[in-house]
Parts: structure tokens; sequence; C-alpha cells
């Protein structure tokens, strides 16, 4: 069993309470097992980043892995 780092910025850190979290995991889980509050939020309105790399929420993580989740910026 190891931790999961996950880092949550902007509006998402306040859906999810905290600004950053350590998940256990045992083995292999997917970004959305570890961070629920993904579900609450359209595809479309964030970025995942697991390891630097972009992710999708079924991306695997293990343990060691960070996982950010931030908003996705627009402009024009």
């Amino acid at each position: 069993m190891g931790k999961v780092k996950v880092k949550f910025l902007g509006y998402i850190a306040d859906l999810a309470g905290a600004s950053e979290a350590e998940v256990d995991v045992e083995g292999e889980a997917r970004v959305e097992d570890i961070a629920p509050v993904i579900r609450k939020l359209r595809r479309s309105d964030y970025v995942l980043l697991v390891d630097g790399k972009g992710a999708e929420p079924n991306t695997p993580v293990r343990p060691g892995s960070v996982v950010v989740i931030l908003p996705e910026t627009g402009g024009g």
C-alpha cells in the first residue's frame, strides 16, 4: 500500500474542500476512484495531469503518483 498525492487548483479546491490530499492506494486505482470530486464536473471543465502528463478520469495511478486537477481556461 502507498499514497497518491492529489492537488486541487482554483475553484476545484473549493469543491474538494482542500487544496491537496494524500490518498492510500493498494496496487492500481483510477483517478476517478481517488478524486471523486471530478464526478461533479463536466469533463470539459477541468484538466487532469498524472505525473506531469495529460490524463483522463480512467487513467491508472499507482503509489507515488501525483495527480493535479485544474480548471480549464478559456479566452477570446
